[in-house]
């Protein structure tokens, strides 16, 4: 009976979230995806080099679809693809001025979503919300390790 309703739930929820960051992105001309990205990129680059295979693990997206978002980045100027010295097969993930430029309207635009999101809800309701969908991710993740 819930579980009918919670993954429509979850899904609609998610949809609504990524329209509403759609919606306040545009304006920058790229997608609450990319959004998301540059945020990652910016924040992980800092004390580590970022390659595709961080941004497929962090948004649970699979390869070819992170490559096909990857190269319409770099199309678009928001992102350089460096080779590293001691491997010429990886290809860091550099964001360029341009997606600096933007970045930190960009995190006002998502923050701004996400506080609308929760607004009347308490502290608890959302750390238990967290802590909720967290535990419901990993028993999925379980069950794709045990397919394995």
């Amino acid at each position: 009976m819930y579980e009918d309703r919670l993954g429509k739930n979850v899904h609609m929820l998610s949809r609504q979230i990524k329209r509403e960051i759609d919606l306040q992105v545009a304006k920058y001309g790229i997608t609450s995806v990319q959004a998301g990205m540059i945020q990652f990129i910016f924040e992980k680059s800092r004390r580590k080099d970022i390659f595709a295979k961080d941004i497929e693990k962090q948004f649970d997206i699979r390869r070819a679809s992170i490559a096909g978002i990857l190269q319409n980045m770099e199309k678009n100027g928001l992102i350089k693809r460096e080779t590293i010295d001691n491997d010429a097969r990886l290809r860091r993930i550099v964001l360029t001025n341009k997606a600096l430029d933007i970045r930190k309207e960009v995190e006002k635009s998502i923050k701004k979503v996400e506080k609308q999101v929760i607004q009347g809800l308490t502290k608890e309701e959302i750390e238990n919300y967290i802590k909720l969908t967290k535990k419901m991710s990993e028993n999925l993740e379980e069950k794709e390790r045990i397919k394995k």
